[in-house]
């Protein structure tokens, strides 16, 4: 069926607001953050500096980027509220659930919302990005029973969250990996998560507030969860040996193979492909190699699959390969849509702050498909 004009279901390619955030140019398969390629930033920055960079709108000089790190680090110790919020939620919820309630408990001291005051506002998110990560490595290991460690001031963000969730200070090389693999999730336009952040702050709610509204949609399986389904999928073909019929028989029985396609591009995700090569590099220094040849035997027969039959081919999204990749770094499966949150965090407050320079609540046209001209019946005359 056709959509109506001005009618779009899931508002597919409807222009809902401006933003100079991100852009993603689905039909080429580039993605952007305020003019820069993601590739170039993956190779050159750090996840703190495209923070700066996504909030402030440019690059920090020496200067302002020692300052902006030493803030991010005094930030990263956990109201005691919050914490009691994280004790108090039962092992067996998951993790999302957790955070949506902690991040939304940093809301009862925080200020109210001042439009005026962007410096203000930034400040805010800075404390709110540190404390996610935090909160985050909390939760996991609360689940498993393990005490929690406090913040290291003298790692990075992607070292430091690494130690908080395993106890450990990561090598170099995986810090690294980590490092850019927050950069490739920091941001990526009107997503569900951002369009709910933006909705709820175009009230003028509370900045924790809003970002919890955003963890909520984060954790619908159609969105952050995607990566946790795909090792779930790889899991249950069992063996790189039983990939090439598993495919040929979810293409037959149209099964829905987990991290293929995307609701924006029409070619490679750029995300996969630095995704791809880092877990690559990662894998040849580890003893499992099974879930990646799963997974690169999968990527390559729905290819193969797909090119016999269709000239559009459903190409594999970041959520793909992230999992395998923080498989290999020893984190579990039920913690990857939670690291999600702590890259997007940034994008999700950078989008806040940007429309909060020119605010207007959110009201869209609903198409309204009920009844026109009912009556009412009294309760002892109905069927």
């Amino acid at each position: 069926m056709a959509e109506e004009q001005g009618f779009s279901k899931g508002l597919a390619g409807v222009v809902a607001d401006a933003t100079s955030v991100s852009q993603v140019q689905g039909e080429v398969g580039k993605l952007i953050y305020r003019g820069i390629s993601i590739e170039e930033l993956a190779e050159k920055s750090t996840y703190e500096e495209c923070v700066y960079f996504s909030l402030y709108g440019k690059l920090p000089t020496q200067n302002q980027f020692n300052k902006f790190l030493t803030e991010m680090k005094a930030n990263r110790v956990l109201p005691k509220t919050v914490e009691a919020v994280i004790s108090a939620a039962p092992r067996s919820a998951h993790p999302m659930a957790v955070l949506q309630a902690a991040i939304a408990a940093i809301g009862f001291d925080e200020q109210p919302v001042n439009l005026k005051n962007e410096e203000h506002n930034i400040h805010s998110a800075i404390k709110i990005i540190s404390q996610l990560a935090t909160a985050v490595a909390r939760i996991s290991r609360e689940r498993r029973g393990l005490q929690a460690i406090a913040p290291n001031p003298d790692l990075s963000h992607a070292e430091n969250f690494l130690y908080m969730l395993n106890g450990n200070v990561p090598n170099k090389e995986e810090a690294r990996m980590f490092d850019v693999a927050l950069i490739l999730h920091l941001d990526h336009d009107f997503n569900a998560s951002t369009f709910a952040a933006r909705v709820v702050a175009s009230t003028e709610a509370k900045l924790s507030l809003s970002i919890s509204a955003a963890i909520g949609a984060l954790s619908g399986p159609l969105h952050g969860g995607a990566n946790e389904k795909v090792l779930e999928m790889a899991d249950a073909i069992g063996a790189p040996e039983n990939a090439k019929a598993w495919v040929a028989n979810a293409l037959a029985t149209k099964a829905k193979v987990m991290g293929f396609g995307h609701r924006v591009y029409r070619t490679m995700d750029p995300r996969a492909k630095v995704l791809r090569g880092m877990l690559e590099k990662l894998v040849a220094s580890k003893k499992e190699k099974d879930t990646y040849e799963t997974l690169r035997i999968v990527h390559d027969s729905m290819i193969e699959e797909l090119s016999k039959t269709s000239k559009d081919y459903i190409w594999p999204n970041v959520d793909f390969w992230s999992g395998a990749l923080y498989r290999l770094m020893g984190i579990e499966s039920i913690d990857f849509t939670p690291i999600f949150a702590v890259s997007r965090v940034a994008g999700w407050s950078s989008h806040i702050v940007e429309m909060w320079r020119d605010n207007r609540i959110y009201r869209p046209a609903a198409k309204y498909v009920g009844p026109a001209d009912d009556k009412y019946v009294d309760i002892k005359n109905r069927k």
